[in-house]
């Protein structure tokens, strides 16, 4: 909250700069839209040249995967609001139009059963144990953790408006618009452990 506050700050003086840039250079400048973008620009550029959000600034930093939830759908179209990649990025880029094709992968993300889960978490507790106490090789690659959930396969009928998803492209989307999906995962709800 603090970090997205002093965001807010920064851009507001260089929103300010921008505007006194005008005021003094009217020639430099063109409509309202393009003072948002200076002032934009400008409070980017203050936060990376003191340090702020430096994870979240990286230009070469690629994205292929994004969440949020479905405002509507239709057809082979889908409008999503995503959850924000870095907190000072172009608001048009906040809502994404998402392709869906005969290629796109649709999954569902379905909890697994409490029993089994606890079981697995088990065995990999104690294949932890064994590989950090019997580690002969290096680079050998310990055992991988449990998921909690399963992938099963859906189709565009069981996407609807409110849901949330996971939407996987093949290409850098930070900044498209829009864009085909090459995978699209359902979250579902978690299922409630039932009472013995």
């Amino acid at each position: 909250i603090i970090s997205v506050f002093i965001a807010v700050i920064f851009f507001g003086l260089g929103y300010i700069t921008s505007k006194s840039h005008k005021q003094l250079c009217p020639q430099t400048t063109n409509e309202q839209k393009g003072d948002f973008q200076a002032g934009w620009d400008a409070a980017k550029q203050r936060l990376s040249e003191v340090g702020y959000f430096e994870p979240f600034l990286g230009e070469t930093q690629e994205i292929k995967t994004i969440n949020g939830q479905i405002e509507t759908i239709k057809d082979n179209i889908i409008n999503l609001k995503i959850r924000l990649l870095e907190p000072l990025s172009d608001p048009e880029l906040d809502s994404r139009v998402i392709e869906v094709d005969e290629n796109t992968k649709i999954y569902k993300s379905i909890s697994k059963d409490h029993d089994k889960l606890r079981q697995e978490l088990e065995e990999y507790r104690k294949a932890l144990e064994k590989y950090v106490t019997q580690k002969e090789q290096p680079n050998e690659k310990g055992p991988v953790s449990p998921e909690s959930f399963i992938k099963q396969e859906a189709d565009l009928s069981d996407i609807a408006e409110g849901q949330q998803i996971t939407v996987i492209a093949e290409q850098d989307i930070k900044d498209s618009k829009q864009f085909k999906a090459s995978e699209i995962i359902i979250q579902s709800e978690i299922i409630e452990e039932s009472e013995n």
